[in-house]
């Protein structure tokens, strides 16, 4: 018999690496997830499980792919992009992952509100006392002012906004693609105050949705880093509001509010709605639909 020639499949081999780090991410770090885990979704013995897993078994069934979706609660489209090549694992692992929370609330707001009472020396290094919903306030008027001033020093009218257009608004910010990089993202800062750089390498030869994301956070975090005037109004804030602050400022610019109105009106409401306006905006569907919902809360 002909040996099956390894990684025959590649695209499903990605596709047994997201199931496995999608697993993990669920469990957080509780459960050791071992490839059998994986196998198991689909009712795998060990020797498909491994076949699929070297990339010899190629997963391609659309009810196979719904089948996978339906137990990681994902959207079954991602698993499709995974399996015909069109996503990566590193922006399939992000997108399974999130893009942040744009506001404070839930889970993460109750466990913080824990952490502070327990120990709030902790965010008072001054030592001046300060409450909770002071400290931590996201502040989403200045976020969203911010944004709009950008929009409006870049002259932007309609959607996508260019990141490469951004970034000639902040000469001491240049960005570098690099096949050969080992993280998918890399943010080097250099000097001091107003006159700290910034080198954002990404590793991607075209721009992914992620990576726009992740360029358009990396600038607050520059505007905030350097006493920026855009940027004044968060300097002093603690890490985990700028983190919050930071998805929002991305969201904001990626999918100004002004724009997405106008969008919306033009669109076959007979379609896809949320596809049709993740491609003029250049993000994904995950972070399209995430930007709606805030729209809908905030109405911005």
């Amino acid at each position: 018999m002909k040996k099956t020639e390894e990684n025959r499949y590649p695209h499903s081999a990605t596709l047994f690496r997201f199931c496995k780090e999608a697993l993990e991410i669920r469990y957080e770090g509780n459960v050791k997830v071992i490839d059998q885990d994986v196998g198991a979704i689909l009712g795998y013995d060990p020797a498909d499980c491994s076949h699929w897993k070297k990339g010899k078994k190629n997963i391609r069934s659309l009810s196979t792919l719904r089948g996978l979706a339906d137990h990681l609660n994902v959207d079954e489209r991602l698993v499709i992009d995974i399996a015909a090549g069109a996503v990566g694992l590193d922006e399939a692992v992000f997108e399974y992952r999130g893009y942040g929370a744009f506001a404070m609330s839930g889970r993460q707001q109750e466990n913080l509100k824990k952490e502070f009472f327990k120990n709030p020396s902790r965010w008072q290094a001054d030592g001046s006392p300060a409450s909770f919903e002071t400290l931590f306030d996201v502040n989403r008027a200045a976020v969203l002012k911010t944004v709009k001033a950008i929009i409006e020093l870049g002259r932007f009218t309609e959607a996508p906004v260019y990141i490469p257009e951004v970034l000639q608004m902040f000469p001491a910010i240049s960005i570098v693609a690099e096949a050969t990089l080992v993280k998918p993202f890399v943010a080097e800062y250099t000097g001091e105050g107003s006159e700290t750089k910034l080198i954002i390498r990404h590793r991607a030869s075209d721009s992914r949705s992620f990576i726009r994301f992740l360029i358009a956070k990396e600038i607050f975090n520059w505007l905030v880093r350097t006493g920026h005037a855009l940027g004044a109004a968060f300097v002093g804030a603690p890490a985990e509001a700028l983190d919050i602050q930071g998805n929002a400022f991305a969201g904001l610019l990626l999918v100004p509010g002004d724009f997405m109105r106008r969008e919306v009106e033009r669109i076959d409401s007979s379609l896809d709605i949320v596809q049709q306006l993740a491609s003029t905006f250049w993000v994904s569907k995950a972070l399209m639909n995430q930007r709606l919902r805030d729209y809908m809360e905030n109405l911005s």
